[in-house]
């Protein structure tokens, strides 16, 4: 008896002494007496991060020198770990945590910016985006949006402006929306001049999506100083497609006329005209001497999967996508009332989802072959890019503020001119439509024979270092302080 007596005096030493070890030293942090009690400390446990080596700590570092590692968690949510520590006047705090909270906090030695990758920037969700019922503009900025009005079941989504989230085929998706300024970045060159680019999101596999907005010692945020100079016309117009009288000309590539199959007219055989000028625009820069920075195998989704169901007379799995067939193509879907050529004014559904990425993801060809690991396993694409350029997609447009059939002004995309997006629309026997942004802001659709401006979008790898141009400065990531490429 004495013998198990003694035993049981020894566990609970132990106990004990693991249970102090976890409780950090109230010198080295600040506590919020109210909200939480010294008792609830062996909820926590601690690790310094140096590479590789994850070393136990039982005292709280220093917020100046130290910052929460991406692997920290609690039992209750990652998304929780904002509601139990805090960092205030440079030291941690914990607040609001809970008798049954399980955290695991992991700090790494603070990086200078030029250390860090873009997707380590402080580029935090504000929460997940959910259904959008309609364009994201603030008042201050925006003077049209909902056609100048602001019903009341629409007020929150107007003021819904930051980085939100949402699900992409590689994991979960950080985008730019509403009326955000600090996405700018410069990188590469055309002719001497610097190149400028914003994020449109940081993808679910860490590479950073970019569109275009001007060239030189400043950036445009409107005009045609937003667009590349194509060899159309001489201007900053387009075609997407120079001949529009075939479900085949929806796409980046395309396959041949009056098929009676939608593989056969879908098929990847020929460049579009816009991907064709994209790829002339993209050889006049230096971006293909920083392929070391630049991804190929996240791609640009040309989505020329069919709408669910028919809309009016425009088929969809029901028989459309072949030839002349008038047809509903799966982002009209996306932007329609139910079986209706009307634009759903109450609720349209973006994804950033690819279907069909074997055809319609365009990648380079590493791609193509076993595809890109994503959180839900490998992403196939089509291997068929000969430049890693492509076009925004239309649900992309509606992701960072814009609207289907609605005016906006007061959201970052809307640049008063018209431009491409890669989305198919519809067609309708004798026109193949491709979506848009006009200069109102709006999302809308229009013959491939156009024609518009064109703003290329590229992939940055998911550990392209970066600097500021005033790392000391304030309004990072703005027109005055963007982003650098190292």
């Amino acid at each position: 008896m004495e013998k198990k007596k003694g035993i049981l005096i020894l566990i609970a030493g132990l106990i004990i002494f693991n249970i102090i070890l976890l409780i950090p030293n109230n010198k080295d942090y600040q506590i919020k007496e109210d909200n939480i009690a010294k008792e609830e400390y062996n909820s926590l446990s601690m690790y310094i991060v140096d590479g590789e080596e994850e070393t136990p700590t039982n005292n709280m570092p220093n917020a100046s020198e130290y910052e929460l590692d991406s692997k920290s968690y609690c039992l209750r949510g990652k998304d929780k770990l904002t509601d139990v520590l805090k960092n205030i006047d440079n030291n941690f705090a914990f607040t609001n945590l809970k008798t049954d909270d399980k955290c695991y906090l992991y700090f790494s030695k603070k990086k200078t910016p030029s250390e860090k990758t873009l997707s380590e920037l402080e580029l935090h969700s504000q929460g997940a985006i959910g259904t959008i019922t309609g364009p994201s503009c603030s008042s201050s900025k925006g003077t049209t949006c909902w056609n100048g009005e602001t019903p009341d079941n629409k007020t929150n989504n107007m003021a819904q402006n930051g980085i939100y989230e949402a699900e992409d085929d590689f994991g979960t998706s950080y985008v730019f929306r509403g009326t955000v300024d600090n996405n700018w970045i410069k990188f590469g060159q055309e002719g001497g001049d610097d190149l400028w680019w914003r994020i449109i999101r940081v993808n679910g596999n860490g590479t950073i999506r970019l569109i275009y907005s001007g060239k030189g010692n400043s950036p445009s945020t409107t005009g045609v100083g937003t667009q590349i100079a194509t060899t159309y016309s001489g201007n900053v117009n387009q075609k997407y497609n120079a001949n529009y009288n075939d479900n085949t000309y929806v796409g980046f590539m395309y396959g041949t006329t009056g098929q009676t199959k939608y593989a056969d007219t879908h098929k990847n055989t020929n460049k579009s005209t816009i991907m064709q000028e994209l790829e002339t625009w993209y050889k006049k820069t230096t971006l293909g001497s920083l392929n070391a920075k630049i991804d190929v195998n996240t791609g640009f989704c040309n989505d020329r999967s069919l709408s669910p169901e028919d809309h009016g007379t425009y088929k969809g799995v029901s028989g459309g996508g072949a030839g002349t067939t008038p047809t509903a193509y799966a982002a009209y879907h996306r932007t329609k009332a139910s079986k209706s050529t009307s634009w759903d004014t109450t609720d349209q559904e973006p994804t950033l989802k690819c279907a069909e990425s074997t055809r319609n993801l365009f990648t380079g060809p590493d791609a193509k072959s076993g595809g890109s690991e994503g959180k839900y396993g490998k992403v196939e694409g089509n291997g068929e890019l000969t430049n890693p350029v492509g076009l925004i997609t239309a649900d992309e447009v509606i992701y960072a503020g814009g609207f289907a059939g609605q005016n906006n002004d007061g959201y970052w995309l809307h640049t008063q001119q018209n431009y491409w997006t890669i989305s198919p629309s519809y067609v309708d026997g004798s026109y193949a439509d491709v979506f848009f942004v006009d200069l109102n802001g709006r999302l809308d659709y229009s013959s491939v024979a156009g024609p518009y401006g064109v703003r290329p979008v590229i992939n940055l790898k998911a550990d392209t270092k970066i600097e500021f141009q005033n790392p000391d400065g304030e309004n990072k990531g703005t027109t005055t302080n963007p982003y650098i490429v190292k």
